[in-house]
């Protein structure tokens, strides 16, 4: 099957900059199928490809969506985030979905969906390293990931690794004005051995913030894992392993917790290996992309 995976940034990012699960489910795909990674918007090199189907990695909200549904050939996106609502979902025949919720929304309008997640479990692995931070999190500077309920809880003890966007230095501002460790985004195997210097992962993130794959991530690791109420992506996992622990959103709570979550000793990594691997992640994939 030939398969084009579309991606805004893959060009760039995947060399050396982001090797989550779903690149490491394209290497396990490229090695049944002939897969080529493409910028959206190379329609030059997609058509001269005429692909079986694509594959494209996007929120809806995406400047590259519109183009992407013009293509003649069969499309599945892989939902990265962000608002469903109707209207914007239209143009694709098969949706990859990471969270139930998202599930729901699809299912209420109507359209064909199948579950495809999972971590690079190969890079995401338990480390013996010295501990550092009471709490550690891994993901763009962004509002709604709550950086300010991190900083007012965590403080000197947190380290915050992401993105630092120019439209939104608040949210780093408030990390740093608190005392917590700043990193803009790191090589992808320079963030595994941070995550496991943590006594835990504080994931801040609200119902619109995602970080669903940071909490399997911290799983991967056997780092325990602090989730939001108010997050049903995260609570997803945490509800469903029995591993780690779901907390009021606020500071006070949070304070409060932090103890109880560095007195975890849990494996978790055996619920990541049971079903959100990489391999995991290609076999839906690839069995998605058949029925297309």
């Amino acid at each position: 099957m030939k398969i084009a995976f579309l991606w805004e940034g893959v060009s760039y990012r995947w060399p050396d900059r982001t090797h989550d699960g779903l690149w490491a489910a394209i290497q396990i795909l490229q090695e049944r199928h002939q897969i080529l990674c493409l910028e959206p918007d190379d329609e030059r090199a997609i058509m001269a490809f005429a692909p079986d189907a694509i594959l494209y990695w996007a929120p809806f909200t995406a400047r590259t969506k519109n183009l992407v549904t013009q293509y003649p050939f069969k499309k599945a996106i892989c939902f990265a985030g962000g608002p469903i609502e109707p209207g914007n979902v239209d143009g694709f025949d098969l949706y990859f979905t990471e969270s139930e919720i998202n599930e729901i929304e699809l299912a209420l309008l109507g359209k064909p969906f199948m579950r495809a997640f999972g971590v690079n479990e190969q890079l995401y692995k338990p480390m013996e390293v010295p501990k550092r931070y009471t709490a550690a999190f891994a993901g763009s500077f962004a509002l709604w990931k709550r950086p300010e309920l991190f900083a007012k809880a965590v403080g000197k003890g947190g380290i915050w690794i992401g993105q630092k966007q120019p439209h939104e230095t608040i949210a780093y501002e408030v990390c740093e004005q608190h005392g917590v460790e700043t990193r803009d985004e790191l090589l992808s195997e320079e963030v595994p051995p941070i995550l496991n210097a943590a006594n835990c992962v504080l994931n801040t993130a609200g119902e619109w913030g995602g970080g669903q794959r940071l909490t399997l991530e911290a799983m991967a690791c056997n780092v325990p894992v602090i989730v939001m109420h108010d997050a049903p992506k995260n609570k997803e996992f945490v509800e469903e392993s029995g591993c780690g622990l779901v907390c009021y959103a606020s500071v006070e709570a949070i304070k409060d917790m932090l103890p109880r979550a560095m007195a975890l000793r849990q494996d978790s990594r055996a619920y990541v290996l049971s079903k959100w691997t990489a391999k995991h992640y290609a076999d839906k994939l690839e069995y998605g992309l058949t029925q297309l």
